[in-house]
């Protein structure tokens, strides 16, 4: 049984290296562009992308493309689901929406694909709930109920787009992957609707079906951190910056960060029972380019206590 997203994780490491071989070859994917940046505007598109299930067909990809919406649906819906009450972003996300569209080359996105498969498979196993009642308003389930009934549909609908060689599943809308590496996310999304299908129609006299750990036996026993991620980000660079571990950032950094949430238990560090604790602790080794230096700005904040002095004082 799939029971946690970092199942899904695992499996996209192979998928993000393959877009990482291809992202040079990356166009721009040309959609409409937000005017309004108002929840109105944005926030059915990022529902669409992130708590429902890909069902539209488009002809096959040869190609990666990425459109600057995938950015702005990204950030923008991200603060709209954060905060329901907002009606139109803050004037200064506006602006860097505005001034990012002047230069925006899709073959520095290569996260962007990243953070799209990451959240999709994150939403899939913690608001399945949220996929099969936006799946029960597509014009084809109107007056539909039965859970199983819908399962078995998509099921079906996808392995018939899978065996044509001429067409391909949307996947993400603003991001358009070949259709070699689009499949694999369809097959993943497939394994995990094909499990639900088996829980749905599980008997007490079953066998039970295949336990999928995420989680390897030699990494059961985790060394408990009691830090903040940032500290446990800043414990990791300074060894870096001493030559007392070699430099983590050459290479692929997400499967670092992953071996580290490997290694020690940083479930102390979540703020929702539903936060991805790899991801964010990602996000956090991924620190900032500015004037073309890698900064981590949680360094600066007069609020952050560092890791060393905090040691010191223990």
């Amino acid at each position: 049984m799939i029971t946690d997203n970092i199942y899904f994780t695992q499996k996209t490491y192979l998928i993000l290296q393959q877009i990482e071989n291809e992202i040079n070859d990356a166009i721009i994917a040309e959609k409409f562009l937000f005017s309004k940046f108002t929840r109105e505007e944005i926030y059915p598109v990022y529902c669409s992308i992130f708590y429902e299930f890909p069902y539209r067909i488009i002809p096959k990809n040869d190609f990666i493309g990425i459109s600057i919406n995938a950015l702005e649906v990204l950030d923008g819906g991200y603060s709209f689901d954060q905060h329901k009450d907002k009606n139109i972003l803050y004037d200064f996300q506006i602006q860097e929406f505005l001034e990012r569209r002047k230069s925006f080359d899709p073959k520095e996105y290569a996260e962007t694909v990243d953070f799209f498969m990451d959240e999709f498979f994150n939403r899939l196993v913690f608001h399945f709930d949220k996929f099969i009642e936006s799946s029960k308003k597509f014009p084809f389930f109107l007056g539909i109920d039965d859970e199983h009934i819908i399962l078995l549909n998509l099921i079906k609908h996808y392995k018939s787009t899978l065996s044509n060689e001429s067409i391909q599943i949307d996947f993400f809308w603003a991001i358009q992957l070949p259709k070699k590496i689009n499949d694999q996310l369809v097959l993943l999304l497939i394994e995990y609707l094909e499990q639900r299908v088996a829980i749905l129609n599980v008997k007490i006299t079953d066998i039970i079906f295949e336990n999928k750990n995420s989680i390897f036996p030699e990494f059961q026993n985790k060394i408990i951190w009691n830090g903040s991620q940032q500290q446990l980000c800043e414990l990791f660079l300074k060894l870096k910056d001493n030559k007392w571990i070699e430099n983590f950032e050459v290479g692929n950094l997400k499967l670092f960060v992953s071996s580290l949430c490997n290694l020690f238990d940083i479930k102390k560090t979540k703020k929702k029972e539903t936060s991805d604790e790899i991801n964010s602790l990602y996000q956090i080794f991924k620190g900032e380019i500015i004037d073309g230096r890698k900064v981590y700005p949680f360094l600066d904040k007069p609020r952050y206590k560092n890791v060393i002095e905090e040691m010191n004082k223990n």
